[in-house]
């Protein structure tokens, strides 16, 4: 998982909407052992003050996903999405079992309903 969130927070990086790693590692930390529920982390993050990397009107090379299309412009921070500044927060451990738990539950049913599916035919 520490893999997944390093490979995260460099796309998010170069893509110039988050700050310095450095910087948002040591926040993350210091949320995550600080506090032992995901509402006192998310109110945490509500809490900080994040600004972008990008400077509002720079064009963000290499972000275009259509073939005759423009590379996107940055936004204003505040015309971003709040979900955005959060997503390389650290997740409590309780939470991570949870959506493990939830979504190995979500599998289960998906893998049930498909064999009841194909014993009707």
């Amino acid at each position: 998982m520490l893999a997944r969130f390093a490979l995260t927070q460099r796309k998010c990086i170069s893509r110039g909407f988050a700050f310095t790693a450095i910087q948002r590692t040591a926040e993350a930390a210091a949320a995550a052992t600080t506090s032992s529920t995901a509402s006192e982390v998310t109110q945490q993050a509500k809490q900080k003050t994040i600004t972008s990397s990008a400077a509002q009107g720079a064009v963000l090379k290499g972000l275009n996903i259509y073939k005759e299309g423009k590379d996107p412009v940055a936004l204003k921070d505040e015309e971003y999405p709040g979900w955005l500044w959060t997503l390389l927060d650290v997740v409590p451990e309780e939470v991570k079992e949870e959506r493990v738990r939830q979504r190995l539950q979500r599998s289960r049913e998906i893998k049930e309903a498909n064999f009841m599916k194909s014993k009707k035919k």
